[in-house]
């Protein structure tokens, strides 16, 4: 009876063991893949970042190239459709 006690206290220490080491292991698994969500979120969220600042470099170019390269009339210059008849 005693050594039937002792595998009993055996198994149910060894079930409690592995059951314990094995939720360790998945809260550690989860720790780690949230740890890696994370980083990757403000990677892209970076990027994002970078990417609207060069969009943004590029439009204001853009419109600095523009209104230099644009035709300026003379300063004594008036419009057709200012003048009144």
């Amino acid at each position: 009876m005693k050594l039937i006690l002792q595998i009993a206290l055996g198994v149910f220490l060894g079930t409690m063991t592995a059951q314990l080491t094995i939720d360790r292991w998945h809260a550690h698994q989860e720790k780690t893949r949230t740890l890696e969500t994370e980083k990757l979120r403000l990677k892209q969220d970076n990027i994002r970042k970078e990417q609207g600042e060069r969009i943004r470099n590029l439009l204001l170019q853009g419109r600095q190239g523009s209104q230099q390269n644009a035709i300026k009339p003379p300063p004594d210059f008036i419009p057709d459709d200012a003048q009144k008849p």
